[in-house]
């Protein structure tokens, strides 16, 4: 990893890392460089803007773009996260599973006054109101069972030292080598 980034500050630099290593599944990322793009990402959602007057087709295929845009640098960076506590990159795909939840309990949950579920995708709007019974309670647990896996991922303790998916960065970037950190 890249030794040119102070090892106890967020920075502008730090930020702007998850795009340039969009495509770099390997390695380790540290919790400044997760709280860093966090910071940018909220910084740029903060400033944009819905015209109100463009056309409701051009601001969908917009907003796909600026989804993609944003949304793919957290998964290699989530790999990275991973990496750094020792942990296999295929942990990344644990969150995914809200996406089966969503749509079983859309397809088996009844109609009713309760909860509201929507899917918005383009020009594709659909909601439904669900009853709330037993079955969308156990569902709603595990979708937020797995935003909260999904958060602590970014945030769990890293591994001190070399691990098998490299060196340390936090040590790579203050300039002392990975066994002096683990004497300390």
């Amino acid at each position: 990893m890249r030794a040119d980034y102070g090892p106890n500050r967020l920075s502008f630099r730090l930020a702007f890392r998850p795009f340039v290593d969009a495509f770099q599944f390997r390695g380790r990322s540290t919790r400044r460089e997760v709280v860093s793009f966090w910071l940018l990402d909220a910084l740029c959602h903060l400033g944009t803007l819905r015209v109100e007057g463009a056309s409701s087709q051009l601001s969908a295929i917009l907003g796909v773009v600026w989804a993609i845009i944003w949304g793919w640098p957290w998964i290699p960076l989530l790999v990275r996260r991973l990496h750094d506590q020792d942990r296999s990159g295929w942990w990344a795909l644990l969150p995914l599973l809200i996406v089966p939840i969503y749509a079983l309990e859309w397809f088996t949950a009844r109609r009713g006054h309760g909860w509201s579920l929507s899917l918005d995708i383009g020009s594709l709007h659909q909601s439904r109101e669900i009853m709330t019974t037993g079955w969308s309670a156990f569902l709603l647990l595990i979708a937020i069972a797995l935003f909260v896996a999904h958060f602590l991922f970014f945030l769990w303790r890293p591994t001190i030292g070399r691990n098998r998916f490299g060196p340390d960065p936090r040590a790579e970037s203050i300039g002392i080598g990975a066994a002096a950190l683990v004497e300390t």
